[in-house]
């Protein structure tokens, strides 16, 4: 148990401090490449975008090489490869290679994310897993926000490229953190395994179960929507439709994470107490409703709120849908259905901001805006429909091992 706990607590460190340097650059990056790169608004979409090509396609492998190697060494690559990805970013000046740094952070990233969140599904029991999830990723969050806070005082004083090198020497320091992550907490026994990093015909359909296959659908348009509308099209319809300033903007963001946090600690332990399901869908009508209350509302305050919903929405998604997919897959396999999952995440944060800044320049003006939101609460209604179709399950109120 002693051993268990602090490894969890080393991944919370760990992943908060990683959520914190990426949270000086969150909030500005789709801002930032509209005014330093004079880019149009499909060029933005590509840039934001570019965070997710290589990830998508390497959360897989990745996954199935954390089941055979265990956790530690692709934690500590995912952490280099955001350093690198980092500097680039800060010292560029061409778009392009933005574009590749962003690429590299995001393979980082999706190594940190990917391993992280198999690690701890396989350090509890079924009856604590969304808990532990849901704080692991609450804390996370906690990061994020002091990130995003402090990011907006540091873009409004020295610019926004200096946040690029404040989040390179953070991403430094989380390097170091997970070095010593031993990464030998799983509750299961060891197993023999294969030296193959091909998944065998059983071990997938171990993991492509019904449940998988829905929360992957799930994860891909609630990704669409998050990095397509929040991260691409609502900062540059905030600062240049309404014209809320860039250092406001970030309080925004702000709220959301703040609600983030909420969704992840609230979600997780509910889940574990009444079902998943019954909290995904209640989760998914709070994100009709911020989508709708953006579309309808441009005041300050009431902005505020509404982003602190799209963010209890989101943090609800990102903390039970993993913790509903490790109940449904054997812990041999884990990493691979995370995989899976975060695959299908990653595609929707790839195709999201080039298919909402393509609809939102289609259509023109203020509505291709208000098009493109009506788009994602479409969407969203949509997901509340296939949600209904899965099985709830409630942990078994057995007593832990650990």
């Amino acid at each position: 148990m002693e051993k268990n706990i602090r490894e969890y607590y080393l991944m919370i460190i760990s992943g908060t401090l990683t959520m914190f340097a990426g949270g000086f650059t969150w909030p500005i990056f789709s801002p930032y490449v509209r005014s330093e790169f004079t880019a149009s608004l499909q060029l933005v979409g590509l840039a934001v975008s570019g965070y997710f090509l290589l990830r998508m396609v390497s959360e897989f492998p990745i996954g199935v090489i954390g089941d055979r190697i265990g956790p530690k060494y692709p934690l500590v690559a995912g952490r280099a490869l955001a350093v690198i990805g980092a500097f680039i970013c800060y010292k560029t000046t061409n778009i392009w290679m933005l574009i590749f740094a962003r690429i590299i952070w995001g393979m980082g990233d999706a190594s940190f994310f990917c391993i992280g969140m198999t690690y701890v599904s396989k350090l509890f029991t079924s009856e604590r897993r969304g808990r532990a999830l849901g704080v692991f990723q609450a804390v996370e969050m906690i990061g994020s926000f002091l990130g995003q806070t402090v990011g907006g005082y540091v873009a409004g004083i020295y610019g926004t490229r200096m946040n690029f090198l404040a989040t390179t020497i953070m991403a430094i320091i989380a390097l170091v953190s997970v070095t010593v992550i031993k990464g030998d907490g799983s509750i299961e026994p060891p197993r023999k395994q294969t030296a193959s990093l091909i998944p065998s015909g059983a071990e997938m359909r171990k993991v492509l179960n019904r449940t998988v296959i829905v929360a992957c659908l799930i994860n891909l348009v609630t990704m669409m929507n998050n990095n397509g509308l929040q991260n691409t099209i609502l900062p540059i319809y905030v600062t240049e439709v309404i014209g809320i300033e860039l250092t406001r903007y970030a309080f925004l963001v702000s709220a959301s994470t703040v609600g983030s946090v909420t969704g992840n600690l609230v979600g997780g332990t509910l889940s574990d107490k009444i079902g998943r399901k019954k909290v995904l869908l209640a989760g998914l009508g709070v994100g009709v409703i911020a989508y709708a209350g953006i579309t309808m509302f441009t005041g300050f305050y009431t902005l505020l709120f509404m982003m602190f919903l799209n963010g209890l929405f989101w943090g609800v998604v990102y903390g039970v849908v993993p913790a509903f997919i490790a109940d449904a897959v054997p812990d041999e396999v884990r990493g691979i259905g995370i995989g899976t999952f975060r695959t299908f995440m990653d595609l929707g944060g790839l195709v999201g901001p080039m298919v909402m800044s393509s609809l939102a320049e289609a259509v023109g003006g203020v509505q291709g805006y208000m098009y493109a939101f009506y788009t994602g609460i479409a969407m969203m209604v949509g997901l509340m429909v296939i949600t209904m179709t899965l099985s709830d399950t409630v942990a078994k109120n057995t007593p832990a091992t650990h």
